[in-house]
């Protein structure tokens, strides 16, 4: 579906990738299935653990409030951004899977 390379950030996640959404217009909600991704190779102390490499993954989901679906409603921004948003997490770039290849659809505006 959707996976977000994040800039860097104190809980230490690389990627968020959304794996699921149900998404209900008429009862106004988005359930979010996603897996969080730690890059250890970035949070691990690389004197004192120089072969830490490697991916940690969990899955967690998210619900929408009612006013991050209005959010989603009314403008354009994508499910990922307001889920980024919610997780106070910022993204470098935003990529969809589109027939089995990844596709960047956004990136981060820089000043």
């Amino acid at each position: 579906m959707f996976l977000a390379t994040l800039s860097p950030n104190k809980k230490g996640v690389s990627q968020i990738e959304i794996i699921a959404d149900n998404i209900s217009e008429t009862r106004q909600n988005i359930s979010i299935s996603y897996n969080e991704k730690i890059d250890l190779s970035r949070i691990a102390d690389a004197k004192k653990y120089p072969d830490a490499n490697g991916i940690f993954q969990t899955s967690k989901q998210y619900s929408f409030t009612e006013a991050e679906f209005n959010e989603w409603y009314t403008t354009e921004k994508l499910v990922m951004e307001i889920l980024l948003t919610a997780l106070g997490l910022e993204y470098e770039k935003i990529e969809k899977y589109q027939n089995g290849e990844l596709v960047t659809i956004k990136t981060k505006v820089t000043e």
